[in-house]
């Protein structure tokens, strides 16, 4: 089964899959479920694969995603570990997943193991919106992303993405002084928004506190114009002590009386994307199965984590409203770099991890009804 793992994963990186990409690894998916013996495999209309082995109650969803940022990557390894796009961020999880499922073809379960391949996660989150959308249901969920094999995360912070655009009258370069620069405006405001106190934050740890990066930034006709309109793109991160709607609010705030100091001036802004924060509690039962699980597995006790990023695990979380928790191996500092790739030995480990927790899930369910 090894060798086969491994050589599954390989496979799936060797598939380029930006996002809207998917088709071809969806596809080597669910020729990989349906050789292995998983029933009801199928894509749905968005492109996710799905598949499913045991009958339930419970169902433990296994839900990862198909599709890597841009930007291809030679497939190689020596032996010890794979290099390619996608090895960290996150078909390595999704491989572990699939292979940990389907050790109960042979081997049966009192409970149903649903695997979904989902695309656009690193979009606009399509695929997890169409399961939500499709009426998917389940007991339990376990999301692929790289914690690490002996790691579990159980917290992402939100994510609000706004365009701002800034309007003021044009001038003459070599006479800055007889108007404003929308560029020089633009970057004031998210100045202003970066070092605002938001309420709910704490403070001393990324996690806890609002973040903004201006991430794009869009103006200019001409050299020797002063420009007179701006658009730029701030990727502000919320944490799990506040909404995204609480900061939006005080967002307006603040454009608003940065606004009436400058009487020429004016500020257009709109939300591109809004995905509030989730954490999972410590001792939900995904979490307590994950972690008796990594010290059966691999001798040691796991380390919980809480992320200043965001995932797909937002989105299921609050939809379902059941027990889950984010799972996978790999550095997730490699995501997305030139230098993606993941230990052989961490990723097998990875497949006994999840194959031990669905053991365990089922176990823990069965013992509380």
């Amino acid at each position: 089964m090894a060798g086969g793992s491994v050589e599954f994963l390989m496979s799936m990186l060797r598939l380029y899959s930006p996002s809207g990409r998917e088709d071809r690894v969806a596809n080597l998916l669910a020729t990989r479920m349906d050789k292995l013996g998983f029933e009801n495999v199928h894509l749905d209309r968005t492109g996710n694969v799905l598949g499913q082995v045991g009958t339930g109650p419970p169902t433990i969803l296994l839900c990862g995603h198909l599709d890597t940022v841009p930007g291809r990557l030679s497939v190689k390894t020596d032996g010890v570990r794979i290099w390619g796009r996608g090895a960290v961020d996150a078909k390595s999880s999704l491989a572990a997943h699939l292979e940990a499922a389907s050790h109960f073809v042979q081997k049966p379960i009192d409970g149903r193991v649903i695997v979904a391949g989902v695309v656009e996660e690193e979009g606009r989150s399509t695929g997890v919106k169409e399961l939500i959308e499709s009426g998917l249901r389940a007991d339990y969920a376990i999301f692929g992303e790289p914690s690490g094999a002996d790691r579990i995360t159980i917290g992402y912070k939100g994510h609000l993405l706004l365009r701002i655009v800034c309007k003021t009258p044009s001038v003459h370069a070599s006479a800055p002084w007889t108007g404003c620069n929308s560029i020089e405006r633009a970057y004031e405001i998210w100045k202003t928004i970066d070092n605002h106190p938001f309420e709910g934050e704490k403070g001393g740890d990324s996690y806890w506190s609002v973040s903004a990066s201006i991430t794009k930034i869009s103006a200019g006709d001409a050299t020797n114009v002063v420009p007179g309109v701006c658009e730029a793109f701030l990727d502000i991160r919320v944490p799990p002590t506040t909404t995204c709607d609480r900061v939006l609010s005080e967002i307006e705030k603040v454009i608003t009386d940065y606004r009436s100091a400058f009487p020429t001036l004016g500020v257009g802004w709109e939300v591109e994307d809004k995905i509030d924060p989730f954490e999972t509690a410590p001792r939900s039962l995904p979490v307590r199965a994950l972690s008796l699980s990594i010290l059966k597995v691999l001798g040691r006790r796991p380390t919980l984590m809480r992320k200043t990023g965001t995932g797909d695990m937002n989105i299921l979380g609050r939809a379902l409203r059941v027990p889950i928790v984010t799972y996978g191996p790999g550095d997730s500092k490699l995501s997305h770099t030139s230098e993606e790739n993941i230990e052989i030995a961490e990723y097998l480990s990875s497949i006994k991890v999840v194959e031990q927790t669905i053991e365990e899930i089922v176990r823990l369910h069965k013992a509380t009804v």
